[in-house]
């Protein structure tokens, strides 16, 4: 079975952790982003799981069109990334995000997180 990966799961993931470990970090730059995604992709791949990630500029459209309630793109300090909007709170993103997700990639994407940020 092949895990394929949103921006938005990225995202939303990632925002989790942020929320979580980092006293309310509400904003991911696109370079932290990817940083994610590729350790994600990485412990799936170690397992001997099949990932894909699927980045472009036309998904993370996508995304901030169709999760408008959730994200917006914002420029901080100098670094374009993602934000999650201020009436969106930890479990909100959990359960639209969470609640679908197979305790494989669930691990993988708690996991990724630790690791980008030891």
């Amino acid at each position: 079975m092949a895990f394929i990966i949103s921006i938005e799961d990225l995202v939303a993931n990632a925002l989790i952790q942020n929320l979580r470990d980092c006293n309310n970090k509400r904003f991911l730059t696109y370079s932290e982003i990817e940083s994610y995604g590729a350790k994600v992709v990485k412990i799936l791949i170690d397992e001997n799981e099949e990932a894909v990630l699927l980045l472009s500029r036309l998904k993370t459209n996508q995304m901030l069109h169709d999760y408008s309630e959730y994200f917006e793109e914002k420029n901080v300090k100098g670094q374009l990334g993602i934000e999650l909007k201020e009436n969106k709170t930890l479990d909100d993103l959990s359960n639209e995000f969470r609640c679908y997700l197979s305790l494989k990639l669930l691990s993988a994407f708690i996991r990724g997180y630790k690791e980008v940020n030891e």
